[in-house]
């Protein structure tokens, strides 16, 4: 069964570019993860599936059902997060779950919210006005979660939390996922993807690109080597290493170049240097996707050894992001008046 439908969805600001045809099957129980660098259509797409703004072509179907109309019967099957979170500043955030208990029906005894929050140490007890960043982003979490919501949608739910968090949040995610829920979730962070994720969905510039499987993504096995040499001849004698990586690009400080295939052999040529500092990290999705799309222009996903230059990949448009609806009033669809795109 699929848990999400959505078939030629389209969303535009006059003009301006939202989501150009998007199709996308997400069955239950899967961990789906929606990928792409920022300004691609991420969050546009996840606002539009949950009914935040009105698509301009297309429909959605969750749980086998269009969303045309109100249906809070499906409505409490889902709990959604988004990238940003905001509230009544001058409510506890015992009163923000509360509220969002009643919202589904149950009265907040009921869930198991005090529980979440005792897991990523939330005083509930405290005004949302003196939380910081990672507690609001965590007041999202245990609101997202609290009924037990059959489908979680989540965008970009780690920013905001430090990496112990994250992976209290992953272990949570995973609990769910346990009891059968479905988790579909945006993300540019290749790593989030990794850890949780059977298959993805890539999106560039409004349009989907391609779905796979995690273990398909293209270079996700490649690696960046950032290395200073102590001395001035060993950097100019460096460029033999474009046998390891044709593209190497250096700095003023440091070499960059690409490891790919036999890792342990690429070291070794390394290590015959007189190395300052060396440091090997895995590319960001957002490397991957725009060093791939500088070169060729025409939208494609990279083959494995195809990306290059990772790490001098420039972004210009920034997500704009749903805000959650605060206490006591009812959900606006102002983004039908806002151009721009996430």
């Amino acid at each position: 069964m699929n848990v999400i439908k959505l078939s030629n969805l389209t969303k535009r600001y006059g003009v301006q570019r939202g989501i150009d045809d998007v199709n996308l099957e997400v069955k239950q129980g899967e961990i789906f993860g929606f990928i792409g660098p920022n300004g691609a259509g991420k969050s546009t797409t996840l606002r539009t599936m949950m009914q935040l703004i009105r698509p301009t072509t297309g429909t959605v179907e969750l749980f086998g059902e269009s969303l045309r109309r109100e249906r809070p019967d499906v409505r409490r099957k889902i709990g959604y997060l988004p990238s940003e979170v905001h509230y009544n500043e001058d409510v506890t955030g015992k009163e923000v779950l509360d509220f969002a208990a009643r919202m589904n029906g149950l009265s907040l005894q009921d869930t198991h919210a005090m529980n979440l929050a005792e897991q990523l140490k939330l005083d509930v007890s405290k005004r949302v006005k003196s939380y910081s960043l990672g507690n609001r982003k965590k007041l999202g979490i245990v609101q997202c979660l609290l009924h037990r919501p059959d489908l979680i949608v989540l965008d970009e739910p780690t920013s905001g939390l430090d990496p112990l968090m994250q992976h209290t949040f992953f272990q949570i995610l995973k609990e769910h996922h346990e009891r059968g829920a479905t988790i579909f979730f945006s993300t540019h962070i290749l790593s989030e993807v990794e850890k949780l994720c059977s298959r993805v969905a890539f999106i560039r510039e409004g349009k989907l690109q391609r779905v796979c499987e995690v273990d398909a993504i293209p270079g996700k096995d490649q690696r960046i080597a950032h290395i200073q040499f102590k001395q001035q001849g060993d950097c100019i004698e460096a460029y033999q290493l474009r046998d390891i990586d044709p593209n190497v690009v250096y700095d003023g400080i440091e070499h960059r170049l690409l490891l790919q295939g036999d890792l342990h052999l690429a070291l070794q040529r390394i290590a015959a240097y007189e190395l300052k500092d060396v440091r090997i990290e895995q590319p960001s999705l957002e490397d991957l996707f725009m060093a791939e799309y500088d070169v060729r222009g025409n939208g494609g996903i990279p083959a494995q050894g195809q990306v290059k230059q990772l790490s001098q990949a420039k972004h210009q448009q920034e997500e704009t992001e749903e805000q959650s609806p605060q206490i006591g009033h009812s959900r606006e669809r102002s983004d039908e008046r806002k151009g721009g795109e996430a």
